[in-house]
């Protein structure tokens, strides 16, 4: 057990309660700004070894990553190497001229590209692909290349494929392996130490807290983390409570993005899912807007909610997958929000 501060009254009450409740395994933060004013870590790392999850614990965190990746564009746009609006083809000459010319930057990490879901048609038929080390340019050809299935920029469509294309145009332009870049545009600058890019488990990531199915007395099951490493951008990071927290703060109320591309990064391109650039915008009940960053993958589940008005701020990351609505319901709670329903 690992409470940083007292917090708010209450606090170590409401989330020794919820861990209860719905059996949590993970770490809970909640924070103000830059402060972690509470920490708890709750149940185990690795359960064969006995080992206690800690504060510093690493986690995956699902598509928060393509949050990040977002980050990552804006930031190659400050650089001057990006535009959210050109066509893609800009930067992937190779690419189909038909459908490049009309796809943009923006209308894939919004979620309105257009692009079937090559990736997961092919991995319903094929479940191995998510261990496959296929070359990135190859993944583009074979799962990212297919007819448009709608205008791009005229709806949403939660769509995987769109980051493989996303990793390819940052990679080409920086000239970088993509965890490289997050390295370097990110991390470093955010002094994130503790967070970074693997293809799961794969990369042997150290202190990493380890995914499973069960962690009942006579069932304890495990769920490795699989990735392909052509979707790094789409769940490749890895990070802690602490560092999940300097980087809200840092690109939230911070300097890390011009203020042009901070507002890029909140303004609503979907309203139909509340979503922006990687991630939702939402605004609850008494006009609070609350970046609400939420990932899944494998064990894995993740919640990374800050209020842009006040910088509270509310992270849970957990290697068991929780009861969603128990785990919305605590975060609304923390934050004082009023219930509202939750998109996919």
């Amino acid at each position: 057990m690992l409470p940083a501060h007292a917090g708010e009254p209450g606090t170590l009450e409401q989330v020794r309660k919820f861990a209860a409740d719905a059996h949590f395994n993970g770490v809970v933060l909640v924070g103000k700004g830059t402060r972690a004013e509470f920490v708890e870590a709750f149940g185990v790392a690795d359960a064969d070894a006995k080992k206690p999850l800690q504060r510093n614990s690493r986690f995956f965190v699902g598509s928060v990553s393509k949050w990040l990746t977002s980050i990552v564009v804006l930031r190659l746009v400050d650089e001057g190497k990006l535009a959210l609006d050109a066509p893609i083809l800009t930067y992937l000459p190779e690419y189909r001229a038909d459908t490049g010319k009309q796809i943009t930057l923006r209308h894939l990490i919004s979620h309105g590209s257009g692009l079937p879901n090559g990736i997961m048609d092919a991995a319903k038929k094929d479940p191995s692909i998510e261990r496959e080390t296929r070359p990135l340019a190859e993944a583009v050809t074979r799962y990212a290349s297919g007819d448009l299935v709608f205008p791009p920029g005229s709806r949403f469509d939660y769509n995987i494929t769109n980051w493989i294309l996303v990793q390819a145009i940052v990679e080409r332009v920086s000239g970088q392996p993509y965890a490289q870049l997050a390295q370097r545009l990110v991390f470093k600058p955010l002094r994130m130490a503790d967070s970074g890019i693997s293809a799961g488990e794969a990369g042997n990531v150290p202190n990493l807290a380890l995914g499973y199915r069960s962690l009942e007395p006579t069932k304890v099951e495990r769920r490795v983390y699989t990735l392909p490493n052509y979707l790094l951008t789409a769940g490749g990071f890895y990070s802690t409570a602490d560092d999940m927290l300097r980087l809200n703060h840092g690109v939230l109320s911070g300097k890390l993005l011009s203020p042009a591309s901070r507002k890029a990064l909140l303004t609503i391109e979907r309203p139909e899912s509340n979503y922006a650039l990687g991630g939702r915008v939402r605004t609850f009940e008494g006009a609070r807007t609350v970046a609400t960053n939420d990932g899944t993958c494998g064990a894995y589940r993740t919640v990374s909610w800050r209020g842009l008005d006040d910088g509270r701020t509310v992270i849970l990351l957990s290697s068991l997958r929780p009861d969603d609505e128990k785990l919305f319901a605590f975060a609304e709670s923390i934050l004082g929000l009023q219930s509202t329903k939750k998109e996919n």
